[in-house]
């Protein structure tokens, strides 16, 4: 069904005249009446019928009228849509792990919005373990995730935006609790609460244990750092966190390790194996100006 047509139709239902149609459309009279024998033929009714010098809608032409205005409706809405997706308005599909949602993403998020106010900006939010994030953004769900480093096989474009500090942790009055400063080789006789392989700190983890040349005893595996700390809490074992703001309000010793100096780097990733459309480009070039971290020296292409 020709479009055009569709409109021809819809304007001459609402003129109810075919020479004033005709001259609103910047058309010929002869070419309009074409344009609805046609659509006519098509639907195989009359939609409009002769009242003195005026045209009205036939009973089928009143019912077709809604669906065509609804038709024209969409198109037009979806038009308008890419266009101002096309100058940078739109949604920003966001993953990131649980701790940045207090304040980092929210903090960038509000701050984008107020810099680019005469655009049309949104966003989603979701959390997971970087895996999962990592599971989701090759599956589409995301536009851009902040996360551990993300496997290299994914074949992703990434870059270090935020650096945190690895701390361990023990239940208070724990043998290592008199600690201020540790060495990891100093932790070996007690069992940790240790992050599973879900989570992109394990790498981190074990990466220092390899530096020692040894392996910890772990009694138990967990994906989110809140839950080991609570459980670091409880007496459920020791283990290595990365600081944050919840370790000062449980019954948990903060231990400052010395040997080996790691820091877990948290990157920011897109899949540019797929079409980036402009808002969420501009919002990642936002954060690597922002960002302390984020320059060109560190973005990877994995």
């Amino acid at each position: 069904m020709n479009l055009i047509h569709l409109k021809y139709f819809v304007e001459l239902a609402n003129t109810g005249h075919y020479t004033k149609t005709a001259e609103k459309l910047f058309i010929t009279q002869p070419s309009l009446s074409h344009a609805i024998s046609q659509l006519e033929a098509e639907l195989g009714v009359p939609l409009f019928e002769k009242r003195g010098r005026n045209t009205e809608l036939t009973c089928f032409g009143k019912q077709f009228l809604d669906c065509a205005e609804k038709t024209l409706e969409t198109l037009n809405n979806g038009v308008e849509a890419i266009k101002l997706g096309s100058r940078g308005s739109g949604t920003i599909r966001l993953g990131f792990l649980r701790f940045m949602g207090i304040e980092f993403i929210p903090s960038l998020a509000e701050k984008f919005i107020q810099n680019n106010r005469d655009m049309d900006i949104n966003f989603t939010f979701g959390t997971g373990t970087t895996t999962n994030l990592v599971d989701e953004l090759l599956a589409n769900h995301y536009d851009i995730i902040f996360s551990s480093k993300p496997r290299s096989d994914a074949k992703l474009t990434s870059a270090i935006i935020l650096q945190q500090k690895l701390v361990l942790i023990v239940p208070a009055g724990h043998p290592l609790a008199s600690y201020d400063v540790i060495d990891l080789k100093d932790t070996l006789d007690y069992e940790y609460v240790y992050f599973s392989k879900n989570s992109g700190l394990r790498y981190v983890i074990d990466n220092m244990f390899e530096k020692i040349g040894e392996y910890p005893k772990i009694a138990y595996e967990i994906d989110e750092d809140q839950v080991i700390a609570g459980l670091v809490s409880r007496k459920f074992g020791i283990a290595v966190i990365p600081q944050m703001n919840l370790l000062n309000n449980i019954n948990v010793k903060q231990i400052e390790i010395i040997s080996p100096d790691i820091k877990r780097n948290i990157y920011m990733t897109v899949n540019n194996n797929i079409f980036v459309p402009p808002v969420v480009e501009n919002f990642y070039k936002y954060i690597l100006k922002e960002t302390v971290f984020a320059n060109s020296k560190n973005i990877m292409e994995y």
